[in-house]
């Protein structure tokens, strides 16, 4: 048996749409991309909206976890996800680019911790 390798991979969102960034469903659609594409399975979710602006969505996956913290007010975003399973090699650059798209960033910055 081959143990699981932890990744924990953050995308940090900046210079993003304040009204994107802002909108539940919209945050809930891109994370549910974001599992579809690393072929990840959900099992719950849990959200929590700031007064002003401002979210937190998490969802338990069955290899582990993604959550996502919005601050509109900034443009920015935090998505983490955290897995035992490795994503495929193109993972990250197509995260990348749908979170840009999706939430009209002008950067979204990586890392990746192993």
């Amino acid at each position: 048996m081959v143990p699981a390798r932890n990744t924990v991979h953050l995308f940090e969102v900046g210079a993003a749409d304040a009204a994107r960034l802002d909108d539940l469903d919209g945050v809930r659609a891109v994370l549910a991309e974001v599992v579809e594409g690393a072929g990840l399975t959900p099992l719950g979710e849990t959200s929590h909206r700031f007064q002003p602006q401002g979210l937190s969505i998490a969802v338990l996956l069955a290899e582990s976890h993604i959550a996502v913290h919005t601050w509109p007010e900034q443009g920015t975003a935090y998505v983490t996800l955290t897995t035992c399973r490795e994503p495929d090699a193109d993972f990250t650059a197509r995260t990348v680019a749908l979170l840009r798209e999706r939430f009209g960033a002008a950067a979204v910055d990586v890392r990746e911790l192993r």
